[in-house]
Parts: structure tokens; C-alpha cells; sequence
């Protein structure tokens, strides 16, 4: 007996729109709602989360880390980190993470590394999944960077940016401008 590998072909895809196929189909949308908390890691990309906040999402949550300097993660709790809601009000980390789905960093500056890993660790004990979104367009436009000499790799914005977020998220994008903000909220179910 000869092995016989079959080409898919484009009937193929007319073939798995049958009603004998139709069968499998799920027919009902995605089932639950997906519970996203969203941290901004510096002013400037509070100011692009903010932008967003009252579009109509679904169950997500939407915080800042306070500008109080770098924070120390060996010595900060979860619920010793500055977060505020897009109001104003203060939030702890503990009540904000419980029961969350996703955790998304957003960052421009690459300021407060120590608030990511704080965020990123207690997202880890909790089995959240934790993605990075690094603004680069807003850190070229504010000349933001790592203070390096202009002559070193390191001195380019973006790098500091991704290279704050990188060990702390397992999906890491960079976007040229905060407009991406919402597609990726949207494409995560946010």
C-alpha cells in the first residue's frame, strides 16, 4: 500500500462550510468576561490610558502607579505600591489583581521597573498572565531614555523602554503611538 498525501485545496474550504461540517461549530460567542487590569507605569502613558478609559470595556480596570519615585521591589508589598484609579482614588494591588484574567504594563519612559515587578510578581503567584506594552513613539516624541551618552545602544528610548518591560511580560508590543491602545485591549477582550 502506497502512502498517499493529500494537497489541501481550495475546495477544501468549501468542504468545511458544509452542514455535516456546521455540526462542530460553536455557536455562541466567546463565553465570559474577560477581567483585565491595565497599569500605566509613568505619566505620559497614564495620559494615554486615560484617553481611553470611558470607552464601553468589558470588566477592565484601569490604574496608575504613582510618580513617587523608582520603588524598591524587594522591600514593597502589593498593597504598599501608589496605584489610583483614572479619578483619583487610591487602590491596593491585592483587591485590584484578585480574580483577574490578564495584567497589562503600559510603559513610555521605561520608569518604575521596581512597580513592574512588583505588579508582574504578584500576577505570577496568581497565574495571570501579564503582557507589555511599550509606547515607543511617545518616548521618542517626550526624548525620554535610559540617560545614557547618545553614542551608546542603550541610549535609545525605545530600548530602555522594551528592555524595562521584557522580564516582566510574556507578550511584549511595541507600538509606534498610544492609538494602539485600544487595538490591543480589543484583541486581548479587555
Amino acid at each position: 500500500m502506497t502512502d498517499q498525501t493529500r494537497p489541501t485545496l481550495l475546495a477544501s474550504c468549501a468542504s468545511a462550510s458544509t452542514a455535516a461540517e456546521a455540526r462542530f461549530r460553536v455557536n455562541y460567542p466567546n463565553s465570559g468576561r474577560r477581567r483585565s487590569r491595565i497599569f500605566a507605569l509613568d505619566g505620559p502613558a497614564a495620559e494615554a490610558m486615560f484617553a481611553i478609559t470611558e470607552a464601553p470595556w468589558q470588566g477592565a480596570h484601569f490604574l496608575a502607579v504613582g510618580s513617587g519615585g523608582d520603588v524598591d521591589p524587594e522591600a514593597t508589598g502589593a498593597d504598599d505600591l501608589p496605584l489610583s484609579h483614572p479619578d483619583g482614588t487610591g487602590a491596593k494591588l491585592s483587591e485590584e489583581i484578585e480574580g483577574a484574567d490578564v495584567v497589562v504594563l503600559i510603559s513610555s519612559t521605561g520608569e518604575n521597573a521596581g512597580a513592574a515587578e512588583v505588579i508582574a510578581r504578584e500576577a505570577y503567584h496568581r497565574h495571570i498572565m501579564c503582557g507589555g506594552l511599550a509606547l515607543a513613539g511617545t518616548a521618542l516624541a517626550n526624548g525620554r531614555g535610559s540617560g545614557a551618552p547618545a553614542s551608546s545602544p542603550d541610549s535609545d528610548p525605545t530600548s530602555h523602554v522594551v528592555n524595562t518591560l521584557r522580564p516582566f511580560a510574556s507578550i511584549l508590543v511595541v507600538a509606534r503611538d498610544a492609538d494602539f491602545i485600544p487595538a490591543m485591549l480589543n484583541a486581548l477582550r479587555a
